[in-house]
């Protein structure tokens, strides 16, 4: 693999197969997988090559990124797998959310994503961690979830659920 360092240029798109029998062996392998629970507790996921040579145990963390690869694939989507650094600029952070920059900064400034400066002097660069912005979009999801489940639940109770656009 190289010297070891990864970029975000190393990207890779991976495409749902377009052979018939391979795209169903896929699905097959995704079935199997659901069918024994993802895994068996106290017994690592193996790895081995084509060539059959010998099995590495794989940890949890790729197993489970291995197993949404091939979920994604079973259900026709491309997947891209990118190297991420653990610290990101703004712009790289807003387009992970899917925000503008303005608004990021705007978060940042109140509190709600923490951020450190890149350098201590005025105007630098702001950097923000990974996990943080991982963190704001499971908050964030929870978040939207909840208030759809007291929206939905304000409308049944006043019966507009089931009541055409229409008539409101």
């Amino acid at each position: 693999m190289g010297d070891g360092s990864l970029a975000a240029a190393d990207a890779r798109t991976f495409l749902p197969e377009e052979d018939p029998r391979v795209q169903a062996a896929i699905v097959d392998l995704v079935e199997e997988l659901h069918r024994r629970g993802r895994s068996v507790a106290n017994r690592p996921a193996l790895l081995t090559g084509p060539d059959g040579s010998p099995r590495l145990p794989l940890p949890p963390q790729v197993y489970q990124a291995l197993v949404q690869v091939v979920e994604a694939l079973a259900k026709g989507l491309a997947v891209t797998v990118a190297p991420q650094h653990m610290t990101m600029s703004t712009y790289e952070a807003a387009e992970l959310l899917g925000i503008s920059r303005p608004t990021l900064v705007k978060l940042l400034e109140n509190g709600e994503i923490p951020y450190q400066r890149a350098t201590d002097r005025p105007g630098a660069h702001r950097r923000v961690r990974l996990q943080d912005v991982l963190a704001f979009k499971e908050r964030r999801r929870t978040e939207r979830r909840r208030l759809l489940g007291e929206l939905t639940a304000d409308s049944v109770s006043a019966g507009m659920y089931d009541k055409p656009a229409s008539e409101y």
